[in-house]
C-alpha cells in the first residue's frame, strides 16, 4: 500500500533539486529522506531519479510519479479540509473556478455567504471552460461558473443554468460606433477584430465564425484571446474593437463603451453553475450551491 509521507519527501526533492535542499525545507535529517527515497526505487523496481554532482533529476519513471504524487497528497490535503469543514459546521475553505463573465456573480455570491457564515474562506480560480472542468474532475474545485457548451459530458456532473448572456463590441469612447445605439454584423467587418476563444474545444469564437459565414461576410480578425483583460487592453490601445458575451448586468468595462450586437445574441453562451452531488453531510457546499442558483 502507498504510503503518503514517502511520497511526500518525493516530490519535495523533486521540486528543489537535491536531498540537502529537500531536508531544509521539510526539516527533516537527510538520512532518512535518501532512504526514503531508496525504498521507493526498490519497491517498484525503478530509477526515479539521475543523479549528479549538479542535483538529481527525475526519470521518466520519476516525471510520472511526479504528477500522480502530486495529485494525490492534494487530494488527501483537501479530504482534510472537507472532513474539517463536516465537524466545525459553517467553517471551512469553498473553492470556486469561474469564467470571466461570472466574475461578478462569485463576488455576490461570496458577500452574501460571508455575512451569513463569517468564518467561511475562499480559494478562487479563474480560467476558460475547459480547465475549470479539468479542475472539478480532480476535484480540485468545489463548484465552477462556465460558458456551455462543456467540453465533455460527465453524467456525474450536475449543471445548474444560471443566465443567458448576450454579445456585446468592446469600443473607445470616440469611436465612430460610439454613436450609434447598436452595432450590425456588416459594420463590425469594417473593424480589426479581437474576438473571444477557448484554449481549447468548440465554443464562442467558433460559433461567431460560422455566424458571419453563414451571412456571406469575412470579418478581420486582429487576435483571439481567452483572457478579458487583455482584449480590453487591445481595445485601448486603438488596434481594434472587442467582440464578447457578457451578462446584462455586467456592461460596464472600465473606460471602454460597451454596445450591443443583437444579430449574435442568438450564439451568445449560456453561464453555467457546474459541480459533484455534495455529500449529504456537507452543508457548506450545498449553501454555496444555494447562494448561486438563488
Amino acid at each position: 500500500m502507498i504510503k503518503l509521507k514517502p511520497l511526500s519527501y518525493f516530490k519535495a526533492v523533486c521540486e528543489h533539486g537535491s536531498i540537502s535542499a529537500a531536508s531544509d525545507v521539510l526539516f527533516i535529517a537527510q538520512p532518512p529522506l535518501s532512504k526514503a527515497l531508496h525504498q521507493l526505487e526498490d519497491e517498484w523496481g525503478v530509477k526515479l531519479f539521475d543523479r549528479s554532482s549538479r542535483g538529481m533529476t527525475p526519470t521518466e519513471a520519476g516525471t510520472y510519479l511526479y504528477r500522480r504524487a502530486s495529485d494525490l497528497l492534494q487530494m488527501a490535503s483537501e479530504i482534510d479540509e472537507e472532513m474539517q469543514a463536516f465537524g466545525e459546521g459553517d467553517r471551512g475553505v469553498v473553492r470556486i473556478g469561474t469564467v470571466s463573465m461570472g466574475i461578478p456573480r462569485v463576488a455576490a455570491a461570496m458577500k452574501r455567504l460571508k455575512s451569513e457564515h463569517p468564518h467561511l474562506g475562499f480559494s478562487l480560480q479563474q480560467g476558460d471552460t475547459g480547465y475549470l472542468e479539468e479542475l472539478l474532475d480532480r476535484r480540485r474545485i468545489d463548484v465552477a461558473l462556465v460558458h456551455l457548451p462543456l467540453t465533455t459530458r460527465d453524467e456525474d456532473l450536475a449543471i445548474q443554468p444560471l443566465a443567458r448572456a448576450c454579445f456585446r463590441v468592446m469600443c473607445l469612447a470616440d469611436s465612430p460606433l460610439a454613436h450609434h445605439r447598436q452595432v450590425t454584423l456588416t459594420q463590425l467587418v469594417e473593424w480589426p477584430l479581437v474576438v473571444m476563444r477557448r484554449k481549447s474545444g468548440f465554443g464562442v469564437y467558433d460559433n461567431v465564425m460560422q455566424f458571419f459565414l453563414k451571412a456571406g461576410l469575412k470579418p478581420q480578425i486582429l487576435a483571439d484571446a481567452s483572457d478579458v483583460p487583455m482584449m480590453k487592453y487591445l481595445v485601448e490601445q486603438g488596434m481594434g474593437v472587442g467582440l464578447l458575451p457578457m451578462l446584462e448586468e455586467n456592461h460596464e468595462v472600465s473606460t471602454l463603451l460597451t454596445l450591443p450586437v443583437p444579430e449574435l445574441d442568438a450564439v451568445a453562451d449560456d453561464l453555467v453553475l457546474i459541480y459533484r452531488s455534495p455529500h449529504p453531510c456537507h452543508t457548506v457546499l450545498r449553501t454555496v450551491i444555494d447562494a448561486f442558483v438563488a
